[in-house]
This record gives C-alpha cells, structure tokens and sequence, in this order.
C-alpha cells in the first residue's frame, strides 16, 4: 500500500511540475515579439542558443527614422554607378496557382539592395542581420536533432513551392518561404521557387555578397552572389 501511495504522489509531482516546465517554454516562445520602426510585429523562435524572427523583414524605415528609397522601374537597383539604397516588395504574383487567395503585398517580407543592407540600420534595435557563422550554427542544430542531409529541407514551409523547388517540412516552425530574387536589373526573379536571405559577409575584392538558399536541394546553399542582387533578410537577435 505504502508503495502504491509513493508511486501515485511521484506521478502527480511528474504531471504538475513537468506540465509547467512546458508551459513555460511555451509562454517564452509565443510572447517573444519584436517591432520594427514601422510598427510591423514579428513572432519569433528559438532554435538552440539562437533567437530568429519567423518572418523576412518588412521595414520601409531605417531604424533611426530616416526612409528607405522605394524602387520604382527604370531606377538603377545596382547595376551602374548610382549608390543608392533601395527596397521593393518580393514577387507574389502566384502564377502557379499555389494558393487559393490572393497574398498580401508584404506576404514574403520586403528585398533590399546591397546599398540598404549594407547601411546598417535596417534590423531593429536589439536585433542584426545574421552572419554566414550564424547560420551554420542554425544548420548544426538541424543536423544535430535529426535533420542531418536534409537542412534545407527542414527550414521549407510545406506549402507554396513550387514543383521545380518541393515543399519542405518545417520540422522546426522556422517558416522558411520562397521569396525569390531581385536580379541586378531591380526585377523579381523566381518567386515562389526559391528562398534568398542575405547575410552581412561581403567580399569586397570579388564583389560577392553570401545568400543563403533554401532551393530544389534538401540542404541549405550558401551562394557567393553579386552584391547587385537583392534578397530578403531573416533577423537575429544580438
């Protein structure tokens, strides 16, 4: 009987205070928001020791108040001499019929030219664009819990690829989307197909700028692109 006492009061204990360790993680993820200058709110998630937005960048402001000159077509994006910072909104056109409704304008977050990644001042306060370190820690913590080969694949929303690129998994909630390109013309290149995010890590020698892609592979790329590409930007936070 004694034994039956002790057996049920160790179960009660498991159920109380293991029910509120997972509540706890639960509150943490969920209540973990940041707002960018132009009131844009993003939920966020932790993967590891690392903290991410789980949406691409959406500000039109820098943080210190100052606009971000919007493209417009027949502005030079980068392709001549003009050093001019430039956003535009990612390619939702859905010509493939992915969705059933049509996307909001801002769906796969805001693409920024080398000039505006590189002024520093897009990320919210407290938070940064990812170096490539970063995102092989990110990429570590996949092949480390089950992902190993298939990274990429992980990070992928299981909706809304196209069928050159496959949907993923998003065996984590990281809502990977496919936001596509900006070519060195300022034109939408390859929405819905593949996902571009940027990083800080620039060659100036080779004038390369590393992208991080999620594409028609299960693992992550790591392209050297052109710096007169333009991408999105999934932040972290300092």
């Amino acid at each position: 009987m004694k034994s039956l006492i002790r057996l049920n009061f160790i179960i009660l204990f498991l159920l109380i205070f293991g029910c509120s360790k997972d509540s706890i993680n639960t509150n943490q993820l969920s209540d973990l928001t940041v707002t960018d200058i132009d009131g844009n709110i993003y939920n966020t998630i932790t993967v590891g020791n690392q903290v991410w937005m789980l949406e691409n960048l959406k500000t039109t402001t820098y943080n210190d108040g100052s606009p971000i000159n919007k493209y417009e077509f027949g502005n030079d994006w980068h392709n001549g001499n003009t050093q001019i910072d430039y956003y535009q909104w990612a390619d939702t056109f859905d010509l493939n019929r992915q969705f059933d409704e049509e996307l909001p304008f801002d769906y796969y977050g805001a693409m920024y030219n080398h000039f505006a990644i590189e002024s520093g001042k897009l990320a919210p306060k407290g938070w940064r664009i990812p170096t490539v370190v970063d995102f092989i820690e990110l990429e570590n913590y996949l092949s480390n819990n089950g992902q190993l080969g298939t990274e990429g694949k992980a990070l992928k929303t299981t909706t809304g690829w196209l069928d050159l690129s496959g949907n993923g998994t998003d065996a984590i909630g990281f809502k990977g989307l496919p936001n596509g390109y900006i070519n060195a013309f300022g034109g939408p290149t390859l929405g819905g197909g593949i996902c571009t995010w940027a990083t800080n890590t620039v060659n100036t020698q080779n004038g390369t700028r590393v992208t991080i892609n999620l594409f028609d592979k299960t693992t992550i790329l790591y392209a050297n692109n052109a710096i007169q590409i333009g991408a999105g930007i999934r932040c972290i936070k300092k």
